[in-house]
């Protein structure tokens, strides 16, 4: 007799097989891309085709008994797929819908409104005042400035700029609403 021995070493380890969930994720990754280009094909739109990717999958998961993963697959993929994009063409919710000529008036707070209308009548007052006038009472109401500074800027005399600004002052004044 030899001393051969019949249960090598690597006969007597029991041959483990991965478990179902590592073998469906192998599967997923291996088929997302084709999944996506079936459902590209079938018109759905860029945007929801990632959702629409994991639609397909949860039906395969859900059927993971009755799937033979590998080549096989790919056809009952490719059928749910267009499955899943027939009827995500068909729901109610994904239809787009052509709005009227006429777009309803947006809902604003009160104080946005007094403060458009405010800016609309200044801006109509000041065209009045004519472009010099304007330019002095701006540059100190509004912004700020002190009147040397804009006598310098306007290129005019001091005296000049504040006749200017009690002239826009006084025209104000006398077409002001009460």
């Amino acid at each position: 007799m030899s001393n051969v021995d019949v249960y090598p070493e690597s006969a007597k380890k029991p041959a483990t097989l991965p478990s179902p969930e590592a073998t469906f994720a192998r599967f997923y990754r291996e088929s997302w891309d084709f999944v996506r280009r079936v459902l590209l094909k079938r018109g759905v739109p860029e945007r929801e085709a990632d959702d629409l990717v994991q639609e397909v999958f949860i039906v395969a998961w859900r059927r993971r008994d009755g799937v033979a993963f590998g080549e096989q697959a790919r056809l009952w993929l490719s059928m749910v797929a267009l499955y899943i994009a027939s009827n995500h063409r068909k729901l109610a919710r994904n239809r787009t819908e052509e709005l009227p000529g006429e777009l309803p008036e947006l809902a604003v707070f009160p104080r946005v409104i007094e403060g458009i209308d405010a800016a609309h009548l200044l801006a109509r007052a000041l065209r009045k005042l004519g472009r010099k006038v304007a330019a002095v009472l701006v540059a100190y109401e509004i912004e700020g400035r002190s009147m040397p500074e804009i006598a310098r800027m306007l290129r005019v005399r001091r005296t000049t700029a504040y006749a200017r600004l009690q002239l826009a002052r006084n025209r104000l004044a006398l077409h002001a609403p009460l």
